[in-house]
């Protein structure tokens, strides 16, 4: 390019050299900061060893069975407010010990929940949640020991109460 006075101008000098080299860095620079962002940001949904976890999840079914052979079901009745929950169980021997609730986000880990049961009377139970505007939750009762588990799902615009338990287990005769 000349200028005005007919000397050769450096191309530096020119703007669209500039305008045409934008797109491509911009580019970069969005792809460093994605780049970053995955390495960063924690994937909660996806394990290391999903071969161990198959085999976890297989025990775990053993869990379900045992509520099964034992009798025992559940009803969690979630407040108005998203508050508290109250949990009634039956059972054909009466439950020993305490009793673990669980309440899982299915995908923000640090929004998982262990409140604290307390045992209202026979076969009731009532603890403080903070369920927040989530709009889904799986939920799990279970004993200390860990030999039995209820299961469940609770979508809050749905219902204010959850079955627990797996409707699809059979009962095995012993």
């Amino acid at each position: 390019m000349q200028n005005k006075a007919g000397a050769e101008r450096p191309w530096y000098k020119d703007r669209w050299p500039w305008i045409l080299m934008a797109g491509p860095a911009l580019a970069v620079i969005a792809g460093v900061i994605t780049f970053r962002i995955a390495v960063v940001t924690a994937d909660d949904m996806v394990t290391d060893d999903y071969y161990k976890r198959g085999k976890d999840i297989n025990l775990e079914l053993t869990r379900d069975k045992a509520a099964v052979n034992l009798g025992i079901s559940a009803q969690a009745m979630f407040s108005d407010d998203r508050q508290s929950v109250r949990i009634l169980t039956s059972s054909k021997k009466p439950l020993q010990g305490d009793l673990v609730f669980t309440l899982l986000h299915p995908t923000r880990q640090q929004d998982d929940q262990q409140p604290a049961l307390q045992r209202q009377g026979d076969n009731l139970y009532q603890a403080s949640i903070k369920a927040g505007n989530a709009k889904h939750w799986y939920l799990r009762l279970e004993d200390k020991a860990g030999t039995w588990r209820l299961q469940g799902e609770w979508r809050p615009d749905e219902s204010a109460m959850v079955q627990l338990g797996n409707p699809k287990l059979e009962p095995v005769e012993e």
